[in-house]
């Protein structure tokens, strides 16, 4: 061990035989770290923390077989053609989003990336942010192949990816073209898995745009929505749409891996926006007790823990620094836009949001078309991701923060109309 630069760093090992060859976009990252010997050592000064049993994250890392800076180069390799696979207990499709991230999330290099704040909303992304944006595109590349499909079966036989299997879709003739399209498959019948009361066909009834986990609602105030002590602007997040949501609500809900991924229309109306806003590619996550003295990694719904904490280090009880639950990375993240106006209730702003390499948001409407509630509007590839729902007048929430929430059920009501 050698200390430069007051931070602790694991000597290099040398290695006989030929330097590994990788892609392009992973050289891309390999020349950026080593171009400069003090950044080289922020790298490995993250590996080091990384791999930090005190910290959390080192049994995902261990089983990522990453103990060196070249490991994590290797992992970014591994990952761009790596054919999604799932084992009984284990969720590899989570752990390897949750390792890349986790490298990154650590206080030597978070610096190198854009910040997550209201100050950086109209900052062009740095260097090292857009590098990821570059690799996920990557990544979708990928898994919109036919050979990202060899795994799938592996899915079938998980209880946790295979719940309500009677429910969905049967494989298509010839097979699933590609993962992305297996991921992001149909119900066989939306009546049957997912009916739309006749109580809430009212207008008045605001339904769940996906199955998610609500995670909380805020007052939109003069253009902004305070969270967590932090001023965000509405027009930052719905860009040229903002203007009519000076006032009104704020909602997040929260997509798991296992859940349906595509998205459904919250009321009906005539779609006035709809757009993909493509922006930075971010992940922040948390430490999980597991329950027999280790610590574990899990996302971060709130994603907005100060920096200068996160310089502290975690301490001998890293379990106790859970992160906030409160949304914040909407603003920075890959997004869909669908605007739907109601004659009697004005606005509703539909935000598909991407998360880290989940930055794939399809839409399935245009605008001037006339939609009706819970009829399909979008999808998302490859994971769990968010909702956001941004109304142009108060309502009143009949759901909870933590409830689940099915697409197409009651999660609000509309006040008499203005």
């Amino acid at each position: 061990m050698t200390q430069i630069l007051g931070l602790r760093i694991p000597q290099k090992v040398s290695q006989k035989g030929k330097p590994p060859v990788y892609a392009s976009i992973v050289e891309d990252l390999k020349a950026f770290v080593t171009r400069y010997p003090a950044r080289e050592i922020q790298f490995r000064q993250a590996i080091y923390d990384a791999t930090n049993p005190a910290n959390g994250g080192a049994e995902e890392m261990k089983a990522e077989g990453i103990n060196t800076l070249e490991d994590y180069f290797r992992f970014c390799q591994d990952l761009l053609h790596w054919v999604p696979t799932v084992t009984s207990g284990n969720n590899e499709l989570l752990r390897k989003l949750l390792v890349f991230h986790w490298v990154l999330n650590q206080p030597s290099v978070i610096d190198l990336q854009t910040p997550v704040n209201p100050a950086a909303t109209n900052d062009d992304p740095t260097w090292l942010s857009y590098w990821q944006v570059s690799y996920a595109r990557e990544i979708g590349r990928w898994l919109s192949t036919k050979e990202s499909t060899g795994g799938i079966y592996s899915f079938y036989e998980n209880a946790m990816f295979n719940q309500e299997a009677h429910l969905w879709q049967d494989p298509p003739a010839g097979g699933w073209e590609s993962f992305n399209q297996f991921f992001a498959r149909h119900w066989k019948d939306d009546d049957v898995a997912r009916p739309l009361s006749e109580e809430d066909r009212a207008e008045n009834v605001i339904v769940s745009a996906a199955d998610s986990f609500f995670n909380g609602n805020w007052d939109v105030q003069q253009g902004f929505v305070t969270i967590k002590g932090f001023v965000w602007p509405i027009s930052k997040l719905l860009q040229n749409a903002a203007v009519d949501f000076a006032s009104g609500s704020f909602m997040n809900a929260f997509l798991t891996p296992t859940d349906y991924h595509r998205q459904h229309a919250p009321i009906s109306g005539k779609v006035v926006e709809a757009r993909v806003i493509q922006e930075q590619v971010y992940l922040q996550l948390t430490k999980m007790s597991e329950g027999n003295g280790k610590v574990g990694l899990a996302l971060d719904r709130g994603l907005l823990v100060p920096q200068s904490l996160r310089k502290k280090g975690l301490g001998k009880e890293p379990q106790e620094l859970d992160g906030p639950d409160e949304p914040t990375h909407q603003w920075c993240q890959t997004r869909g836009l669908i605007v739907i106006e109601n004659e009697i209730y004005g606005k509703v702003a539909v935000l598909p949001i991407g998360l880290a390499h989940i930055s794939s948001v399809v839409l399935h409407v245009e605008v001037g078309q006339d939609i009706v509630k819970g009829q399909e509007i979008s999808n998302f590839a490859y994971g769990g991701s968010d909702m956001v729902l941004v109304l142009q007048h108060p309502v009143e929430y009949t759901v909870n923060k933590g409830d689940k929430c099915n697409v197409r059920t009651r999660i609000a009501t509309f006040g008499p109309p203005n």
